[in-house]
């Protein structure tokens, strides 16, 4: 096993800080990061070793020395963070410079935490909405301040992604998945391990096995479950020599950062900064530093996100109105004379200004400028500083919104993606595949095997158990980008980019086997089984007529004797000649409400079809034949009104399978007309609510039955 020792930098000099006269003086404190910044150019310059063009060596001593200054313990979580990524990204092929990036990544990734509170950061206990808030910035603090001392774009790019879930599907501004610099990957899962096999001041240590446990339950949805099998690996090859042996980390660290009154004075300075960047952080929503030549010195990961250029694009560069499109409340463009630079620079006047930004993607906002200079003991002017604020936006509810964003993308029992989801995705490829932007996608449609059975047998706790089991194996084995959705019931959609037919056969058997092969369950161990159907995109498709395609190679494989796996290509699965049956209710009593549709599946299998949509809504069956299903939804009450719940409004829906007017002769394109007739049990207090009962039910099984 490589032996993983933190970077030589005891001998590389140190130049001062600019010294603060005072905490919160903004002109010194931005001073300081400049000079951080042309320190770390001159080493990058000047360097001749791997570590040199990753970061400047005099910047990683003095980073390193503060946050040992801050908080020991920190930086010994940091080192084996940084082994623990090192060998994880071996198992996984990685050497060269890229490990030295990882590992330069490890050792930086809490350096943000230098700002953060002692009553926050060694809270002994839970912390609360508003604490969790200011911790979770250290992120991008920490990225601000290793952008600003010129450390590696790519080691800032892994610091910032580390805390993304891999799966998350926020808003389409989050990275997720593939998308996730797999160096930030890494470094989750190891920050995670050491954290769980580590006493905190708010829990004790897990052994191995139970933070193995929890990292492969939260596999496929806050960690990339590669990259977990990829730590199991390592740790069964060479990773015990890491855990039995960690106690040489403290020794590690008192060599490379020692606590002397020189490094608790450059602590000091430091403090400030990252003081300072906390509040720009908590109250704007980005910043940049231009020097003396107006050039761009300090470029914020906030002013990337609302400006629309990332660091490497702007640092060093010449500041120009040309760069950022600003206007004001008439929606006249500003020149260079009119912007607030311009004035402070000739001024040495702080500026203020309520001006419309252009955004990336073409959008507006209005935004609070507020600019600065940057001042020396002296009175030189040495630069100038650019806050913005969004006005149309408030950051202290971001949080909250990401959290509503986040429950409303998920499945609340399995995890996974939801259907809303789905579609939404599923949308956006097809937007792109149209348009070129992307190559072809396919789609798999996995059915669970006698899942009511399953669910009549062994009741419903054991059915959920499966269910949560069945999208575990789903995501594990699959691999980074593929989005996993339930769609319904028992039923689950798997998004393949850049998958053709053949390559989603292959992914579909392997789904199919590892789940034959699994057992499922604690006190019951059940062997379950799965039928799947798979398709591939085409010009003409639709959101729609991809889904049906799937869907009916799924039943296709049902019909077959299931556990096995069909596909239909385009074509297979529709009828040009065939006229979609126009929905309209019948007409007749107010208290009967009836209307069909039309859908694409093997008519036979409408009574399996049902199945998963009685269970799903918890629905009582009384008839199920070939031709039609009889089922009562909701229960009347003692004395048989209904109710204000949907539960309490009960009713009979009656599904009728039959053949449109038209018909085409392939077994495979089979299209059902499919009749809803619902009455109500009991006495609803209006023909409008009965109606209104009726209707949603209708929506919900045309829905379920992905109706043309």
């Amino acid at each position: 096993m490589t032996s993983l020792q933190t970077p030589d930098i005891a001998g590389a000099p140190v130049e001062p800080l600019v010294r603060s006269s005072h905490p919160m003086d903004s002109s010194r404190i931005l001073l300081s990061m400049m000079a951080l910044a042309r320190q770390g150019e001159l080493a990058l310059h000047d360097g001749t070793n791997t570590l040199d063009s990753v970061v400047a060596r005099p910047v990683l001593k003095r980073l390193i020395s503060a946050l040992n200054f801050r908080d020991a313990a920190t930086l010994q979580h940091s080192r084996r963070v940084a082994l623990l990524s090192v060998g994880m990204a071996q198992q996984l092929g990685w050497d060269g410079r890229h490990l030295r990036v990882l590992e330069v990544a490890g050792l930086l990734h809490d350096v943000g935490k230098i700002g953060v509170p002692d009553n926050i950061l060694l809270k002994p206990g839970k912390l609360s909405a508003e604490e969790a808030e200011l911790m979770s910035l250290h992120y991008n603090i920490g990225a601000d301040l290793l952008q600003a001392c010129r450390v590696d774009k790519e080691v800032v790019q892994i610091v910032l992604d580390s805390h993304a879930y891999y799966d998350a599907h926020i808003d389409a501004s989050q990275r997720t998945g593939a998308d996730i610099h797999l160096g930030a990957r890494i470094l989750a899962v190891a920050d995670a391990y050491d954290s769980l096999t580590h006493d905190q001041v708010f829990r004790i240590r897990k052994s191995h096995g139970d933070a193995m446990n929890i990292l492969h339950g939260d596999a496929g949805t806050k960690f990339d479950g590669n990259v977990v099998a990829a730590l199991d690996r390592w740790v069964e090859k060479d990773g015990w020599a890491y855990i039995k042996g960690e106690g040489q980390a403290a020794d590690d660290v008192e060599s490379s950062a020692p606590q002397n009154i020189e490094a608790s004075l450059e602590a000091g300075s430091l403090c400030h900064i990252f003081s300072y960047l906390y509040i720009l952080e908590s109250l704007y929503d980005g910043f940049y530093v231009l020097d003396s030549d107006l050039r761009f010195a300090v470029w914020s990961s906030g002013a990337e996100k609302l400006l629309g250029r990332i660091c490497s694009q702007v640092l060093g560069t010449p500041w120009s109105s040309r760069l950022f499109s600003y206007s004001d409340n008439t929606g006249k463009r500003l020149t260079d004379r009119e912007c607030p630079v311009q004035e402070v620079m000739e001024t040495c006047q702080p500026a203020c200004r309520t001006l419309n930004v252009q955004q990336r993607g073409g959008s507006w906002i209005e935004a609070e400028l507020q600019c600065f200079p940057l001042i020396d003991y002296e009175g030189k002017l040495l630069g100038v500083a650019e806050i913005f604020r969004d006005i149309s936006r408030s950051k202290r509810n971001a949080p909250q919104f990401r959290e509503l964003k986040l429950a409303a993308s998920r499945d609340a029992l399995t995890g996974v993606s939801n259907r809303g989801e789905l579609e939404k995705h599923l949308k956006r490829m097809l937007a792109e595949y149209s348009k070129g932007e992307t190559d072809m996608f396919s789609v798999i449609f996995l059915d669970i095997d006698h899942f009511k059975a399953i669910n009549d047998t062994h009741g419903h706790g054991v059915g959920d158990r499966v269910l949560i089991a069945v999208a575990r194996l789903m995501q594990s084995e699959l691999y980074s980008g593929e989005l996993v959705a339930r769609y319904g019931g028992e039923e689950f959609v798997v998004l393949c980019p850049s998958t053709d037919i053949d390559s989603a056969m292959r992914k579909a058997e392997r789904l199919r086997s590892s789940l034959a092969e699994t057992s499922i369950g604690d006190s019951v161990r059940l062997k379950v089984t799965a039928s799947l159907g798979v398709s591939q995109i085409d010009a003409s498709d639709s959101m729609e007529t991809l889904l049906h395609r799937a869907d009916t190679a799924l039943y296709n494989a049902k019909e077959g004797g299931r556990n096995r796996i069909c596909k239909i290509m385009a074509g297979d699965c529709h009828d040009p000649d065939q006229e979609p049956v126009e929905e309209k209710p019948k007409k007749g009593s107010e208290f009967v409400f009836e209307s069909h549709f039309t859908t694409c599946m093997v008519a036979s299998m409408g009574v399996y079809k049902v199945s998963g949509f009685v269970n799903e809504l918890d629905a009582e069956l009384k008839e199920a034949t070939a031709e039609r299903v009889v089922m009562q939804i909701g229960q009347p009450g003692f004395f048989k009104g209904w109710g204000n719940h949907e539960k309490k409004q009960p009713v009979n829906v009656m599904l009728s399978f039959g053949e449109p007017e038209q018909q085409s002769t392939k077994a495979a394109s089979r299209r059902v007309l499919v009749t809803v007739n619902v009455t109500p049990i009991g006495r609803p207090p209006s023909a409008d609510q009965f109606q209104i009962r009726a209707k949603k039910i209708y929506e919900l099984t045309r829905n379920y039955f992905a109706a043309d």
